[in-house]
């Protein structure tokens, strides 16, 4: 298992594709084990696929907790996949697997007070901005000091990369005080 589990490591850490997500790959083996996730916008939901996986790999016995916020069916331009089939594909894993259906302002008040701890949270670059930004109160409650928010941005040039923040840098984002859940 230890030889797989390397050979996957450096796999998913210098070759995967795109490029610019084998730093999801590298911080949780860093900071294993990562058990709570959760994405915002999850499109065909190859990137869940693999962050489960990858993360069960260092998870030892611990169970990984997935948190999956999407319009699915209904995302505009109907590229989205069913709910019904990305929760069916999802916890064919064998993680703990809640999809929320609905946009960032209108999911994350419904989840952030239950959904706590999270270790690794990714905002998909297809994302809303003033979604986004509506509801960026509510992600301190889901995060501790130790989480890491990545949030998929495109450049000029339409390349992809992940802006980094910590739950201090988040929440100097919000616009009021950031009243934590009791």
């Amino acid at each position: 298992m230890a030889a797989g589990r390397v050979i996957r490591y450096l796999l998913k850490s210098w070759l995967s594709k795109p490029v610019h997500q084998r730093e999801i790959y590298s911080w949780i083996r860093q900071q294993a084990p990562v058990v709570k996730i959760a994405e915002v916008g999850l499109g065909k939901i190859e990137r869940a696929q693999e962050l489960i996986e990858f993360a069960q790999l260092y998870a030892d016995d611990h169970p990984i907790q997935f948190l999956g916020i999407d319009m699915f069916e209904g995302r505009p331009g109907g590229d989205g996949m069913p709910l019904k089939t990305a929760h069916k594909k999802l916890n064919s894993l064998g993680a703990k697997v809640q999809l929320v259906p609905g946009d960032a302002a209108s999911a994350l008040p419904r989840v952030a007070n239950a959904f706590r701890n999270v270790q690794l949270l990714i905002i998909s670059a297809d994302q809303d901005v003033e979604s986004i930004r509506q509801s960026i109160s509510w992600i301190p409650r889901m995060l501790n000091e130790k989480s890491l928010v990545l949030w998929e941005v495109k450049d000029d040039k339409g390349e992809l990369s992940f802006a980094r923040y910590s739950m201090s840098q988040i929440e100097a984002m919000t616009v009021s005080p950031v009243r934590r859940a009791a």
